[in-house]
Formats: C-alpha cells, structure tokens, sequence
C-alpha cells in the first residue's frame, strides 16, 4: 500500500468492489453518488490498493456549507472494509482524514452495514457476543459514536431493519417459516387475479400517487415525482432498480368468480337432490353461505368496474437489486383495497425473485428497536416478520471531526437556522 495513498476509483472499480462486499449495497455504488449530485452533493468513489488491488473503498458523498466556503462529507452505509483488520481499518482510516482536510471537509459522517449482534425475528438477543470492539476501534480512531439509537429518524439511515436470510432455502421452506396468518394472506393473495408488473418510467406517477396516498396515511411526506425519475434513470442503467405495481384486473377476476358460481350451483343442484339428511342439510346451508358470499363479491367488482375500470392498482412497491441483497425500500397500498393482500402478494413474488436470482438476502429495510404494541411502527415491524424476517441491529452512526474550529461554526450556523425555522412557522 505504499503511501497510505486513497485514490479515486473508476465507477466499473468501484461498483465491482462493492456488489462483492458483504456490506456493499445501492447506497455504495457509482449510481447513488450520481442521484445525490441532483440534489446538490459532490460525489467521489475512493479506495485504498493493496498489490493494484482494491482492498478498503467507499463513496463519499460531500455538501458545500454556504458561507463557510467548506464541505461536510457522508459515507452513506460505508466504509467497505474488513473492520476486524485493525492495521487496515487504521491505515484506512488515515488516509481518508487526509482525503476529507484535502477536499475541505469539516467531518465525515459513517453508518457501516455492520451487525451490532444476534437477534430473532421477535429482535430478542440471542446470545453474548457483540461488535462492540469495532465500535471502541472507531473510536480509539478518532470518532464519535452516536449511540444505540432506537427510533427511527435519528440517524441518516436506520440502525434497525428487517432482514430476511435466503441461503440454502427453498421456496417451500420460505412459505413454510412463515407465521400462520402471513402465509394465509400470500395464499389468499393468488385467488384475486393479482397480476404483479415491472414498470418503466412511463408509470412512474401512477407509483408516485401510490407513494403519496400511503404517505398520507403513514405520516411522511413523500419524494418529488423527479426524484423517483432521477432514481430509476441513475439505477435502471445496470437493472439494479425494480419498480413494481400489483394490478387486480377486475374482468379477469370476475370470469374466474363466475366459474365458481357456475360450479357451486352445480353443486347445490345435486345436493338439493339427495335425501335431505341432517348432514346433507348442513352442507346444503355451508354450499348457500359460500354462494351468498361469491355474489357479494361479483357484486362489489362490478361497481369497482364501473368506477374505476377495467385494471386497478392496488400496491406497489421500489426494490433496488445492486449486490448480494435485494431491499425493499419503499412498499405502498391503497386503503381501500387492503382485501386483496397486494402487499402479501408483491413481497412474497419478490421473495422468490431473490431466491431465484442468487441473491442471498431479502431487505425489508427500515423498522425501530421497539417491539412493543404500543410502538408506533408496531404493525410494519410485524408484517416483516411475519415472513420470518430477523431483526438486525447495526453498529449505529459515527462522526469524525477533521476541522475542529469550523466544526464549531458549522454548530453555530445550524444552530441558528433552527431557530429561524421555528420562528418562521
């Protein structure tokens, strides 16, 4: 490694480094970089090559403070690099010090995709070892830890999320691990005529009233329609963005009732047949339910025929495919049309596109570190792990100071810009 030098990789060095790492994902690669310099950030892939080859990277993302006339820097889910090393986690380290004072950064910000520890899908501790020396070796470096944060929103990107394990598994084992009510929603998800279907940027704002809707009903504010724009045409270059939307086609969905409606009549006349003993009786009433039931339905879909037409959207969600994992970053539904399952449906079709492409992992991304009923984000929690997922806790969030007299300043600054907005509101 010579100098200790950090040189700036090509994209294809790059983006090859990460899909091979265990913590490369989206956030690492050449095409996040290029959606975030939208948005007014600089963006550089960097590394450290041992024997030309690279053995630490990250890409770092860099925001000039107006006035300050410097730069703070983002390591979005970075660094890359075997923290257990410690001579290349400090050689590393150093460099990019060096890098970040050269580039007139004030600090840099990481949140490495590192397990904190062990937990089950309920986020119980499983056992004693932890990744606590890599977090005292951070800091023996210079960092400072932002602790063990449990809501969601405190940090730049969660501390917890929801991770589905797909090695050595098949999909029978996927269905069978799940909880009973989840596996009962996918299977039910198929008798409705669901139809899942990769988009292109021509239904993009179909998925961003989707977006909006859930946004609505959640409690977030959701992203400009340009921003979903710029995300796919960044990604959709090397197919490592998927947005998909679950379609309910109402005709389709109303022949396949009407031939059970045809087959259940079949079924009563033949009944109605027999001698009517008590058994009969009651299978006669249950076929009657069952029938009362269909045409309730049929009824239903007409009127949404009607109304809405012919093909209805009733979830969608945005999956990025870069690495070894696929997540799910963003899932959305209408209100309206929970019945169908379409959430049940996308994630379980997804699932078994991960499982069928190699991947080794299914992200349902984003949850807090509060399993109780009373948490807020209780029933997304539980509808992730309802599939089985496990609950991963990350190592958290890290800053390192380079400039410590702007550093103080730039404190200053937001300090007062905070102000100003409670007072502008």
């Amino acid at each position: 490694m010579g100098d200790n030098m950090i040189e700036k990789l090509t994209p294809e060095e790059f983006n090859e480094f990460s899909k091979n790492s265990n913590q490369g994902t989206f956030f690492q690669s050449s095409y996040w970089g290029e959606l975030k310099s939208f948005t007014g950030w600089t963006h550089h892939m960097v590394g450290l090559k041992k024997d030309n080859k690279v053995v630490a990277a990250t890409l770092l993302l860099g925001k000039k403070i107006p006035l300050l006339g410097k730069y703070i820097y983002y390591a979005p889910r970075g660094f890359l690099i075997d923290y257990h090393d410690n001579e290349l986690l400090e050689l590393f380290v150093s460099g990019m010090k060096q890098y970040i004072k050269k580039n007139k950064g004030i600090f840099i910000k990481i949140n490495p995709y590192v397990e904190y520890r062990k937990r089950d899908i309920n986020g119980n501790i499983m056992n004693d070892e932890t990744n606590q020396s890599i977090i005292d070796k951070l800091i023996d470096l210079g960092f400072v830890h932002n602790g063990f944060t449990i809501n969601y929103g405190i940090d730049l990107e969660p501390r917890w999320i929801s991770v589905l394990d797909l090695q050595g598994k098949t999909e029978e084992d996927i269905l069978s691990n799940m909880r009973q009510s989840t596996r009962w929603r996918v299977n039910n998800s198929y008798k409705h005529g669901l139809e899942l279907n990769e988009i292109d940027e021509s239904r993009l704002p179909e998925f961003k009233k989707l977006m909006e809707h859930t946004g609505e009903r959640r409690g977030f504010i959701d992203r400009p329609l340009s921003y979903y724009q710029k995300m796919y045409e960044a990604f959709k270059k090397d197919d490592n963005i998927k947005i998909m939307l679950v379609d309910l086609n109402i005709e389709d969905y109303l022949t396949n009732l009407k031939n059970q409606k045809n087959e259940l009549m079949l079924k009563i006349a033949e009944v109605k047949t027999k001698n009517m003993t008590t058994r009969n009786q009651n299978y006669l009433n249950e076929l009657q339910t069952q029938l009362k039931s269909l045409d309730e339905r049929i009824e239903m879909l007409y009127i949404l025929l009607e109304t809405k037409g012919k093909v209805i959207t009733v979830a969608g969600g945005l999956f990025m495919t870069f690495g070894k994992q696929v997540i799910s970053l963003f899932g959305a539904s209408y209100q309206e049309y929970m019945k169908f399952n379409g959430q049940y449906f996308l994630n379980f079709k997804m699932i078994k596109y991960a499982l069928n492409n190699g991947f080794e992992k299914y992200n349902f991304y984003g949850i807090t570190g509060e399993f109780n009923e009373d948490s807020p984000m209780f029933g997304l929690f539980d509808f992730k792990r309802g599939f089985n997922a496990e609950v991963v806790e990350l190592i958290g969030e890290f800053t390192l100071v380079t400039r410590k007299f702007s550093y103080k300043v730039y404190g200053l600054m937001l300090k007062m810009y905070h102000k100003l907005k409670k007072r502008g509101k």
